[in-house]
C-alpha cells in the first residue's frame, strides 16, 4: 500500500513539473526555448531534492508514509507524469494546423 501511495505521489509531482513548462506558452511548443528560463530548472531542481528527502530521509518517510524507490520507479512515474507534456505539446500542434489550415495567409 505504501509503495502505491509513493509511486502515485510521486508521478503526480513529475506530472506537476512537467506541466510547468507547458504553462510558460498557451500556443508554442514547450520545447521553444526550454533552457532560457534558469528559474524554472531551479525550482525543478528543488522540488526535485525535496521529493527525493521525502522518499528516502527516515523521519520524513514516515511523515509522509513514502518507501524507497528504485531507480526504474522514478523512470516509471518521470514517463507516466511526461505524458502531460507530450500530449499537451501534441495538442497545440494540432491547433496550430488547424486553424493554419482554415484560415490561409491573411495577406493573399
Amino acid at each position: 500500500m505504501r509503495y502505491a501511495q509513493t509511486m502515485a505521489f510521486t508521478t503526480l509531482v513529475f506530472f506537476s513539473l512537467f506541466n510547468a513548462f507547458n504553462a510558460r506558452f498557451d500556443e508554442r511548443s514547450a520545447f521553444i526555448g526550454l533552457f532560457s528560463n534558469k528559474w524554472l530548472w531551479g525550482a525543478v531542481l528543488l522540488s526535485l531534492l525535496l521529493q527525493a528527502a521525502v522518499i528516502y530521509v527516515p523521519f520524513l518517510q514516515q511523515a509522509f508514509s513514502t518507501v524507497s524507490l528504485s531507480a526504474g520507479d522514478w523512470l516509471r512515474c518521470a514517463t507516466v507524469g511526461s505524458s502531460v507534456l507530450w500530449l499537451r505539446d501534441l495538442s497545440k500542434l494540432v491547433v496550430w494546423t488547424t486553424t493554419r489550415r482554415s484560415h490561409p495567409r491573411d495577406s493573399e
